[in-house]
């Protein structure tokens, strides 16, 4: 067994522990649509025009802008007069946008829909040891496909 010193850095614990924060950014910066704007409009924008563009608010749509920029899924230019104007990176309009012949975005809105609500109820799964797609989705696991699909007929 490796002896752990009192002043290392637990630096993968923390890794593991904030893992999700790097994936619901993903989920939610696809959900809201931002990679596929950034493609449309043909130039960076600014904050204020893809919360505008996404019917978000400005604070909460820059926050997430820059946390895609630090995961380099955006760029990031800063202008002369302050503000900032975001663009995809190759990877993210390759992967990232619906148009995409390569696109990851079913992959990842199913990713979040669903697995990550399932992922959520691990520990109730390991306690009781048995699925937990009712609690998870509201319905028995004979009905999990309906479940899992219900938010297809909202489209």
């Amino acid at each position: 067994m490796a002896v752990v010193k009192e002043d290392v850095y637990p630096k993968r614990i923390l890794e593991y522990m904030e893992g999700y924060l790097v994936s619901k950014t993903l989920f939610a910066a696809c959900e809201l649509g931002v990679f596929d704007l950034l493609q449309d409009s043909q130039r960076p924008l600014a904050t204020a025009e893809v919360a505008q563009a996404l019917d978000s608010s400005e604070d909460g749509m820059d926050r997430l802008l820059s946390a895609c920029a630090g995961m380099e899924l955006l760029t990031a230019q800063p202008t002369t007069d302050g503000q900032v104007l975001y663009s995809n990176t190759e990877m993210s309009s390759m992967f990232l946008t619906k148009s995409s012949p390569r696109s990851l975005y079913h992959s990842i809105d199913y990713n979040s829909n669903t697995m990550y609500l399932c992922w959520h109820y691990l520990t109730n799964a390991v306690r009781e040891g048995k699925n937990q797609y009712e609690r998870a989705f509201g319905v028995s696991s004979k009905d999990l496909f309906d479940a899992m699909y219900r938010w297809v007929l909202h489209l």
